[in-house]
C-alpha cells in the first residue's frame, strides 16, 4: 500500500481506536498495534499492557529481532539461561533472533511497554519453550 494510498485518518489515529488482541504464549496482556506489516516501513510496532501476574511465557522468534522498551512498572525478565532480571520504566531489553526469552509482571502495577520487532512479525511467530 502506498503512502498517497493511505488517508490521514489511517495515518493519524488515537490508540484506543486500535483493535486490542492477546498475542499466544501471553496471559494477561492487550496489546495494540501501531506499525504492521502492512505499512511497509520493514519493522512492527506494539503498545503492550500486561496485567499484575500476567506474562510472556518462555519463548523466541524464529526470523525477528525484539526490542522492549518498559514505559510503566516493572517485570522479571530471562534472556536465554540467565536468571531473571528486575527491570522498569526507561530499561532497553533488546532480544536477538532465535533467544529464548520471558516477561513476568512484577509487583501489582501492570507493565506498558513498546514492542518492535523487526522485520514485523511472521507466520512462525512465537514458538513456546519449556521452563528449566
Amino acid at each position: 500500500m502506498s503512502d498517497a494510498a493511505l488517508s490521514t485518518d489511517q495515518l493519524i489515529q488515537y490508540v484506543s481506536e486500535l483493535p486490542a488482541y492477546s498475542p499466544p504464549a501471553h496471559s494477561g496482556t492487550v496489546n495494540r498495534r501501531l506499525v504492521g506489516r502492512e505499512f511497509g516501513a520493514g519493522f512492527e510496532m506494539i503498545l503492550g499492557r500486561v496485567a499484575p501476574d500476567g506474562e510472556a511465557s518462555r519463548h523466541y522468534h524464529v526470523d525477528e529481532a525484539q526490542i522492549v522498551f518498559i514505559l510503566k512498572g516493572e517485570a522479571d525478565v530471562a534472556l536465554g539461561d540467565e536468571p531473571p532480571r528486575r527491570c522498569g520504566p526507561g530499561t532497553v531489553i533488546r532480544i536477538p533472533k532465535g533467544l529464548a526469552h520471558e516477561v513476568v509482571t512484577a509487583g501489582d502495577e501492570a507493565l506498558e511497554c513498546l514492542v518492535l520487532y523487526a522485520p514485523p512479525l511472521g507466520p512462525h511467530g512465537f514458538v513456546e519453550v519449556p521452563r528449566k
